[in-house]
């Protein structure tokens, strides 16, 4: 298991990453690395240039190819700040930060994408949206409930016969909807359950990638 420090300076996805690794078991932490990693997210939140007064990717971020957890590439620099902004605001959530200043303004700026278009469920393209539902997931909003149904009904229609869903990057939308707790969602996790049961071999190392991929096809299989 990876010891190595969370915090890394120079990269807002390197370090929201790690943490999720330590959230998930997939990486030790130290009290001092997690809180550290954790106050330097909070200080990006609102910088110039975040989108929708989320949290700033770095220069390093907004330069290359980032990476999802799951393996995906970001093609885009919009795509980038939008994603990783609402990652960071997701991580708020799940560390227990909401009631942070930053947490707080934050979702002042999720909410205002809700009202420019995001109560259908969809936001931007079909890496964004899994994105925007993941945050969505957690920050619980309002209506809540109804804008998760819509944006799982967008996923429903563009299955495929082979079990994924057309255009959208498949295992980042696999680890998304094993974390939406509802009846719609796990009817999606079955509907790539064959395809998942045979991919799942392939993922037995423990790098990040490997693990995250095996983490989401996991969650296919273990439906009861």
């Amino acid at each position: 298991m990876k010891t190595e420090k969370i915090l890394v300076p120079e990269s807002l996805a390197e370090t929201l990453w790690r943490l999720e690794e330590v959230r998930q078991g997939f990486r030790r932490k130290s009290v001092h690395h997690l809180q550290e990693a954790l106050q330097w997210v909070l200080s990006r939140q609102g910088l110039p240039g975040s989108y929708s007064n989320l949290f700033l990717p770095t220069s390093q971020d907004l330069a290359g190819s980032v990476r999802l957890l799951t393996g995906e590439r970001m093609l885009s620099d919009v795509g980038t700040r939008h994603v990783l902004g609402e990652e960071a605001l997701r991580t708020t959530f799940v560390w227990k930060l909401r009631s942070s200043s930053a947490g707080a303004e934050a979702v002042k700026g999720f909410n205002n994408l809700l009202e420019a278009g995001g109560k259908d469920g969809w936001w931007c393209c079909h890496t964004c949206t899994p994105a925007f539902l993941r945050a969505l997931a957690v920050v619980k909003p309002d209506d809540s409930d109804r804008i998760l149904e819509k944006g799982l009904k967008r996923i429903k229609k563009a299955r495929t016969h082979d079990g994924r869903w057309r255009g959208f990057p498949f295992y980042y939308t696999l680890l998304t909807l094993s974390e939406i707790e509802t009846p719609s969602a796990k009817t999606e996790l079955k509907h790539a359950s064959k395809i998942s049961q045979r991919l799942l071999k392939r993922y037995g190392k423990d790098d990040r990638i490997s693990s995250f991929r095996r983490l989401a096809l996991e969650a296919t299989l273990n439906l009861t």
